[in-house]
């Protein structure tokens, strides 16, 4: 791991790298782009994901219903691209709320068209849930390195499909 310029978050190396480069492209452009949330222990993913259980809960999901839902939202312990290191939720200073309005936002309009350049791919597509099984998340990115991000973006297909037609 590598903890980004300017920041305390980590990430893997190349990917650290990567987002650093992106960023500062961006923000040579008068935007505010940063990185909210990069690597996470398996620990705090299962701090994330009982938290999100219980919220669940509360509003009269059994366990199971629970646990179900909240693997939509956020992911089961040990599976969390955040575990590897190569995981970025992406906000900018006026919105750090990694929630789905952050699409809204000129940031993700430069991501849309910029990311790939720099090995990131948008992770959770809206038109791609029952594929990937995961809401739609505009601010969580993936690298993917250059090369198959660009080839990712130009398909149209989201991750699991272009990893599907690899094999």
């Amino acid at each position: 791991l590598t903890t980004l310029k300017d920041s305390t978050l980590q990430m893997q190396t190349e990917a650290a790298q990567a987002f650093d480069q992106m960023r500062e492209a961006a923000n040579a452009t008068g935007l505010n782009l940063m990185a909210c949330s990069t690597y996470r222990s398996v620990e705090r993913q299962t701090e994330l994901f009982n938290s999100e259980i219980e919220k669940w809960k509360k509003q009269g999901m059994s366990q199971e219903q629970a646990e179900e839902k909240a693997a939509t939202v956020v992911m089961i312990p040990g599976c969390s691209e955040h575990n590897t290191g190569l995981a970025v939720d992406v906000g900018s200073i006026t919105n750090q709320r990694v929630e789905e309005d952050f699409e809204k936002e000129p940031e993700f309009a430069w991501l849309q068209q910029h990311a790939a350049e720099y090995g990131f791919i948008l992770r959770y597509p809206k038109d791609k849930q029952a594929i990937t099984g995961v809401t739609y998340e505009p601010w969580h990115y993936r690298y993917v390195g250059v090369e198959n991000a660009k080839a990712i973006k130009e398909s149209g297909l989201c991750l699991e499909e272009y990893l599907a037609g690899q094999s």
